[in-house]
């Protein structure tokens, strides 16, 4: 097996969810859209970088309006194919 990192960018808000489990002032809309991300992210992120505010962020098809973000990275575990 292998680790391969897969990163995008998503509101920053939504860091401690990620990182901790905490979704304490969280509304259900927006946990569902962060749920939908790291879904779509294929993980759940375990480190994140700032990356400003951007109108057009990866989690955009799931949470549509502009914020201050983080670059959110996953590992993702993969299985090796051998011959």
């Amino acid at each position: 097996m292998t680790l391969q990192t897969v990163s995008g960018t998503a509101p920053s808000s939504w860091a401690c969810y990620f990182i901790n489990g905490d979704s304490d002032g969280m509304t259900p809309e927006e946990e569902a859209a962060a749920d939908q991300f790291a879904e779509w992210l294929g993980g759940i992120p375990c480190s994140c970088d700032d990356a400003g505010f951007l109108w057009y962020h990866d989690a955009r098809q799931f949470w549509p309006f502009g914020s201050d973000c983080q670059t959110y990275t996953a590992l993702i575990q993969s299985q090796e194919v051998t011959k």
